[in-house]
């Protein structure tokens, strides 16, 4: 076997179980074995797959990560546990798979192998959190028999056109790299609501009255206020930190950023200072006319701004509940100006005085 097919079957192998490891060797190994499509002979580095102690224990892994891959949020959870063990096993599938080597050529190739099994890994525990998001479990499902089709066709190709392949996976490996800042932002994001979701109460009750808003500002926060909106300090009324969501019309805002919304005094607009990215940046939003809602989510409270024919999502922890409830009632406020002389329908309509600056 060339030196190009030994990469293709090892970078192949390895790309492939960085999303199912189990399946992975399992098929390898039956491949190998039971010497379908002829395999044998001419991958006789990948006999000890065959070994019926290895079909075995993969056989039992790959049943139970089966079931565990199409339940919400368990799937996750196993994704976790796996983040070290998929490019482990990956880099030894590699290795197993190139044979003998130098021990240099060693070293480069399970960074080589280890790597590209962290990145699909990684490409899949970013999309299952993105599918979490949605109450239904049907889509777990589908993302899970599309990934088993996936690999087992891939581990196929691999060793049916290993050269071709070599091709193939470096291009999707490529793909990968060029989405992985939104991957990783998908992850850092679902982590954070995932841990104050564990924190808080199980159960949110209505709000009682409105929470008192600070201004909560930092060194960064207002040297970019001052260079992008001529804002100073004694100027900010209240200030509250979130996670943009998914937005529409607003150009150059996209989701998973950390962002801080901040309300001047007297001001009909609200600035929002969104960190990260390739620079940091104030988006100003129109708050007259506009419609605000609060969309409770399983992870997150969601503040939806809805102006000019834009929308602004907001995310929040769901243990700050209250404080999405006030700065929504604030901002109706600012949208809707009370006739002057009306009661406020209920008590969590009136709104605490502002802290002091």
């Amino acid at each position: 076997m060339s030196i190009l097919e030994e990469l293709g079957v090892a970078l192949g192998l390895a790309s492939l179980a960085g999303v199912n490891l189990y399946l992975t060797v399992l098929l390898t190994g039956l491949l190998v074995r039971f010497d379908w499509l002829h395999l044998a002979a001419k991958y006789q580095h990948l006999e000890v797959f065959g070994h019926p102690a290895v079909l075995a224990v993969a056989g039992v892994l790959c049943v139970m990560e089966f079931f565990a891959d199409k339940i919400p949020w368990v799937d996750s959870l196993w994704d976790s546990v796996h983040t070290v063990i998929r490019p482990v096993g990956a880099t030894l599938l590699a290795l197993q798979a190139l044979g003998q080597m130098d021990p240099w050529m060693q070293v480069v190739a399970a960074l080589i192998a280890g790597g590209a099994a962290l990145t699909t890994h990684s490409a899949k525990a970013g999309a299952r959190l993105m599918i979490n998001h949605s109450p239904e479990p049907f889509s777990n499902v589908a993302m899970s028999l599309t990934e088993n089709i996936a690999v087992a066709g891939g581990s196929v190709f691999v060793l049916l056109k290993p050269v071709i392949a070599l091709g193939v996976f470096a291009a999707i490996i490529i793909v990968i790299w060029m989405i992985l800042p939104r991957i990783f932002r998908i992850i850092r994001t679902s982590l954070w609501l995932v841990w104050n979701k564990l924190r808080m109460p199980g159960r949110r009750e209505p709000l009682a009255a409105p929470v008192a808003l600070a201004a909560e500002t930092d060194g960064r926060l207002l040297a970019l206020l001052a260079a992008q909106a001529a804002t100073s300090q004694h100027e900010i009324a209240w200030t509250a930190h979130c996670i943009t969501g998914k937005c529409k019309g607003v150009r150059g805002l996209r989701p998973d950023f950390r962002a801080v919304i901040v309300a001047k005094k007297d001001a009909a607009t609200l600035l929002l200072a969104v960190v990260g990215g390739l620079r940091d940046r104030i988006i100003e939003i129109v708050v007259p006319g506009a419609r605000i809602d609060v969309d409770s989510r399983f992870l997150s409270e969601n503040l939806v701004i809805e102006s000019s024919g834009n929308t602004i999502v907001l995310r929040f922890p769901r243990g700050r509940g209250d404080e999405v409830e006030t700065i929504s009632l604030r901002l109706r406020q600012m949208a809707a100006p009370a006739v002057v002389g009306s009661q406020p329908e209920s008590p969590a309509e009136e709104l605490a005085p502002m802290p002091a600056i």
